[in-house]
């Protein structure tokens, strides 16, 4: 993978990101659907391609792409996804795999019965650039 294509993914899977903050899942598989080979970024790609479809409701379809996403990352940093996977289980009335996936989240010395919460930040950080900034007014 060049530099340039490695920019190229990263610009669409930001941008995926950034419309999945705003509620617009379908736009962010829009974005989703041009990496057609994320190479390093899959994990990535996987966990905001299952949080879009999650999104959208479309549960089955989140399953494989969170499932994917929480076997490329290693533990902890795959929380996010079974944590997603956990909701997609719920939603489909499958408590037992909800359960499981909620506990392979939790950390190892978690006692049971503790409630997990997982903040999200996003993956991407956006910086301006001085020379895209406005000058100050003048007068």
């Amino acid at each position: 993978m060049t530099p340039y294509e490695a920019q190229r993914i990263v610009r669409r899977l930001a941008s995926a990101e950034g419309y999945l903050e705003l509620g617009l899942p379908q736009y962010a598989l829009a974005d989703l659907g041009q990496v057609p080979h994320a190479g390093p970024f899959e994990a990535i790609a996987q966990l905001l391609k299952g949080e879009a479809l999650q999104a959208e409701e479309r549960f089955d379809e989140a399953i494989g792409a969170l499932n994917r996403a929480a076997q490329l990352f290693p533990s902890p940093f795959n929380q996010r996804a079974l944590l997603g996977l956990s909701r997609c289980y719920r939603m489909r009335g499958e408590e037992d795999l909800a359960q499981q996936a909620e506990a392979a989240a939790a950390p190892a010395n978690t006692p049971p019965g503790t409630l997990l919460q997982l903040v999200i930040v996003p993956i991407f950080k956006v910086e301006v650039k001085s020379s895209q900034r406005r000058p100050p007014r003048k007068g």
